[in-house]
């Protein structure tokens, strides 16, 4: 049987990234559609045409033979497909039933639990820079350093606390001491966490170290190289 084709229509400044170094990690050949953003910062229309929510990362998978195509959206869905159809070497994905259930659990905890309180401190990073005149600036300061106080700040710090712990007691890694699917895709909240200082690398030791690990893989750099020459800045 034939392997299918493989297509990431992928966003430059995306989490898109992801899928490609876990497609180059397995080893797997695939094209790239790429998307610009707008003057606003916002996915093209033409992403729409693939898909009705217009966002990134879509994978389309399209069997030879029949001409049949699947477009999968949501990035922990794409990679649980992936891995499931596609890691027949459990390069990613564990054999034994009870691990591969602790790496799709990190598929959905990365964009259900993770996810929300850094993607609210970053709108208001976002309100607080904003530009607007005093004392307007003022109160949307006043009013966002509240909301951060009362849910996202605390509820971020809970979540850093709980990865922290899960990546002491596996060896260094989310899964089984070893590299997983649930790293790659776990990567990108946390990387950007830093990077916009909502959390400092040497309160998290085990996550700092974490992160330089998996970023020195061969797939990671060889994924870097092809985002950066279609322009991404990630």
């Amino acid at each position: 049987m034939s392997s299918p084709i493989i297509k990431v229509h992928w966003l430059d400044q995306s989490r898109a990234f992801r899928l490609l170094w876990l497609l180059d990690h397995l080893k797997l050949e695939y094209e790239i559609v790429p998307y610009k953003r707008d003057a606003n910062f916002r996915a093209p229309p033409e992403l729409k045409k693939i898909h009705p929510l217009g966002r990134s990362p879509l994978l389309e998978v399209q069997d030879r033979e029949t001409g049949k195509k699947k477009i999968l959206a949501e990035s922990g869905f794409i990679f649980q497909y992936v891995l499931q159809h596609f890691d027949h070497s459990h390069v990613l994905m564990s054999e034994d039933a009870d691990i591969a259930d602790q790496v799709n659990y990190y598929l959905f905890y990365a964009e259900g639990s993770l996810q929300p309180p850094l993607m609210i401190e970053f709108i208001l990073s976002k309100a607080k820079n904003s530009g607007m005149p005093f004392p307007i600036s003022y109160l949307v300061g006043k009013v966002a350093d509240k909301i951060s106080q009362a849910y996202s700040s605390g509820e971020m710090k809970n979540q850093f606390a709980f990865v922290e712990g899960e990546i002491s007691k596996n060896n260094g890694y989310l899964v089984d001491g070893k590299l997983s699917g649930a790293d790659i895709l776990m990567s990108f909240p946390l990387q950007m966490a830093f990077e916009r200082k909502f959390a400092a690398p040497e309160d998290y030791p085990a996550i700092s170290k974490w992160l330089k690990t998996i970023t020195s893989e061969e797939s990671y750099v060889t994924s870097k190289e092809k985002a950066h020459a279609l322009g991404s800045k990630f």
